[in-house]
């Protein structure tokens, strides 16, 4: 956020609202709670998944509000912290080529205005200077993930993600970003299909883990 902006709409820090400079993603305070340590963990079908943050009452504040009540400004930080993450526990295998994003629906995406685990990829791929691609896309009709439980989500795959261009993702190695990870589900998917398709390899990257 720019100095002129900040003066007029100021910014406030993602996790406890208190007012921010210009420059400043998230206040001092929030930022010293931050774990030291990213977060690994292991989709359903064994991807590694990496992450800056816990979902705990603070951080699921944040990511609420910034899907949901059109805080977008609250990306910066989730994107901030992710790539720093993706550094430390990716750069000894930073051999992944393209950044892409857990897909959303035409409809869905037309009712919030925008995908949030896009806003947040975007960031990191520029953070990292990689290039970002949106490589699959979701049916209009599928059911949310969030509406299904667990076993639901992992087979619930065939009628909801496809690669968009296959030729675009072929012998490539991905990094996949999404928001949260809850069961991993999403991730195992996307990663199954882009794997089906003829991806190399694929990581996952997300801002918080639900606590277990």
């Amino acid at each position: 956020m720019n100095r002129i902006t900040a003066t007029i709409f100021p910014p406030r820090c993602p996790y406890c609202s208190k007012l921010l400079r210009y420059d400043m993603t998230e206040c001092l305070l929030c930022r010293a709670q931050f774990p030291k340590q990213p977060r690994i963990e292991l989709t359903p079908t064994g991807e590694i998944c990496i992450s800056p943050l816990t979902y705990d009452a603070k951080v699921r504040k944040a990511i609420l509000d910034y899907k949901f009540h059109g805080k977008t400004f609250n990306a910066e930080s989730l994107s901030a912290a992710m790539a720093a993450a993706v550094k430390r526990v990716y750069y000894k295998d930073m051999s992944f080529e393209v950044i892409t994003c857990v897909p959303m629906s035409k409809d869905r995406r037309k009712r919030r205005g925008y995908n949030q685990s896009e806003l947040i990829a975007r960031n990191v791929a520029k953070l990292l200077d990689k290039p970002f691609e949106e490589l699959m896309y979701r049916d209009s009709g599928a059911e949310q993930q969030h509406n299904l439980n667990a076993y639901e989500r992992i087979n619930n795959r065939d009628m909801t993600y496809h690669v968009i261009d296959p030729e675009k993702i072929k012998g490539k190695k991905i990094l996949i970003i999404d928001d949260v990870m809850t069961t991993g589900a999403t991730l195992s998917n996307c990663s199954k299909i882009l794997k089906e398709q003829g991806a190399e390899r694929v990581l996952c990257a997300v801002a918080a883990i639900t606590v277990k």
